[in-house]
């Protein structure tokens, strides 16, 4: 779990890894806002708290009720589920800087899918459902681009696995 709080310098500084990181097409789990700009992430990560993961601790366990959503701003996790009696189901994604983790149990309020392991030292900005409330009632627009980006990352990552399955 993760074992500090980043300050709101550190976070500002590491926040501009998150957005180096959506420009990577190749990243599994990146988010694209590309007519954000630097005003758009400031207002939008004031609205997070920084987190910072040690390699190989936990940032989510499968199973827990928790929906906090977490954008990777640097460090590389790796995402593994097992099935209900207790067989891994292996790697389902590894993912780093510009990347979302954590949005099906914050859009559904399901316990958590899959669990997610610091590869390296990490940070991450995470968003609980209240932050995301005071982010919409502040930024309406821009609670809306992301909203959609995230549908966006679902749809991805729904037509991925569908794929997978069909092989």
């Amino acid at each position: 779990m993760p074992t500090d709080t980043l300050s709101p310098q550190d976070l500002g500084t590491d926040s501009a890894g998150f957005r180096a990181g959506t420009a990577k097409s190749s990243l599994e789990g990146a988010l694209h806002l590309p007519n954000w700009g630097e005003a758009e992430w400031q207002h939008f990560f004031h609205f997070t708290s920084g987190r910072r993961v040690p390699a190989g601790d936990a940032l989510i366990q499968q199973g827990e009720p928790d929906r906090t959503l977490y954008f990777v701003l640097h460090g590389e996790l790796e995402v593994i589920a097992h099935s209900g009696n207790g067989l891994s189901l292996g790697r389902l994604a590894r993912v780093g800087a510009g990347s979302v983790l954590g949005e099906q149990a914050f859009f559904d309020g399901g316990p958590r899918s899959a669990g997610a392991w610091a590869l390296a030292d990490c940070d991450v900005a995470a968003m609980t459902p209240d932050q995301y409330g005071a982010f919409e009632d502040s930024h309406p627009a821009l609670a809306r681009d992301l909203l959609f980006a995230l549908g966006r990352l679902l749809a991805v990552r729904l037509r991925r696995t569908s794929t997978r399955l069909m092989e």
